[in-house]
């Protein structure tokens, strides 16, 4: 990978909480915004914006999956700014929305799962539902 990017790449992740400005990025690195552009698409498959947005999510399902902070501190912390978009972008690439996913992956706020409920929905033969539950601990 060249060599430039890769430095971006730290650039960025080291300072998600923060503004990241394309033109700004590209300076850092002595391109032009449009070279910078042509030249992240290449060696990552993905425009700079991109790739930004999915490593603050990432870091926004790390948070959630390790720690207890309010998904409204989460968001702060991987620097986005509109709870809408935010809302949104998170659940399209993860299928459900922060609070959901946190739901969903319970932890003690060390990064490990708890104990949870696996229930599976079947039906009577008259049609009626049933739900049979088990519990188990993840180690």
């Amino acid at each position: 990978m060249d060599y430039r990017i890769k430095e971006i790449i730290a650039k960025a992740d080291q300072h998600l909480s923060e503004p990241l400005s394309i033109p700004e990025l590209a300076a850092s690195i002595n391109l032009s915004v449009s070279h910078f552009q042509r030249l992240f698409k290449k060696e990552l498959g993905t425009s700079p914006v991109k790739y930004i947005n999915d490593r603050r999510l990432q870091k926004a399902r790390q948070f959630l999956e390790t720690t207890h902070l309010r998904v409204k501190e989460i968001r702060r912390q991987v620097g986005a700014t509109s709870e809408a978009h935010f809302q949104r972008d998170f659940k399209r690439k993860f299928g459900e929305t922060p609070g959901n996913y946190r739901k969903n992956y319970p932890n003690d706020g060390n990064g490990q799962q708890t104990a949870q409920m696996d229930s599976k929905k079947f039906l009577f033969s008259d049609g009626q539902p049933f739900t049979i539950s088990h519990h188990y601990e993840i180690l």
